[in-house]
């Protein structure tokens, strides 16, 4: 029987943390291939143009580097 990828329904501590600093975001983990995750974030709110943000990162430290920036530096 093959695992079974995808979305996480236990989030790791290091999505939760990120939910907590970026309330605005949706973010979740999600499974490539085997042992290659990915950590996802889209906004809550319209971005300029009316269109959401897609971030897609391999590790939570760069997502939440990216949202920081994202955000003009502020997290």
């Amino acid at each position: 029987m093959s695992a079974v990828t995808g979305y996480h329904l236990r989030q790791s501590t290091a999505v939760l943390r990120l939910r907590e600093e970026f309330p605005d975001f949706l973010i979740c983990e999600l499974s490539g291939a085997p042992e290659r995750p990915y950590f996802v974030a889209t906004n809550t709110r319209s971005a300029t143009g009316g269109r959401p943000h897609l971030i897609v990162r391999p590790c939570p430290d760069q997502l939440r580097q990216a949202l920081i920036t994202l955000e003009g530096g502020h997290a």
